[in-house]
């Protein structure tokens, strides 16, 4: 059966991705404020450990702005009204690049 006959069954385009991914999300993007302070209290930066924390942070404010503002851009269409319909995997992927950053300056700082 191929995908158009899926669709025109009834099936919604949202078929593969599981129901939690929205939730797993936003559990990761709270954790994150959370290791963020842990890793100032317990990891002295050096300068490019600083960079690296810059850069984590700011990715996580850019993945928030896209996730806010996802409704808005032209690479996806949201028809619902619910806030948790427009995350998935696309903003799961993103999510890891801060977690990437903060993890290198973490091991490149010194712990205290």
């Amino acid at each position: 059966m191929s995908i158009e006959n899926m669709l025109i069954q009834g099936e919604s385009e949202y078929f593969y991705e599981p129901f939690y991914i929205p939730y797993f999300l936003v559990a990761l993007g709270l954790l994150y404020i959370l290791i963020v302070f842990i890793s100032f209290a317990k990891v002295k930066y050096n300068w490019i450990g600083k960079t690296l924390m810059g850069l984590s942070i700011f990715t996580y404010l850019l993945v928030g702005a896209y996730m806010m503002g996802s409704g808005y851009y032209s690479d996806g269409y949201n028809s619902d009204l619910y806030i948790f319909s427009g995350f998935g995997f696309l903003e799961l992927n993103l999510l890891a690049y801060p977690y990437i950053f903060l993890a290198l300056a973490a091991g490149v700082g010194k712990r205290e």
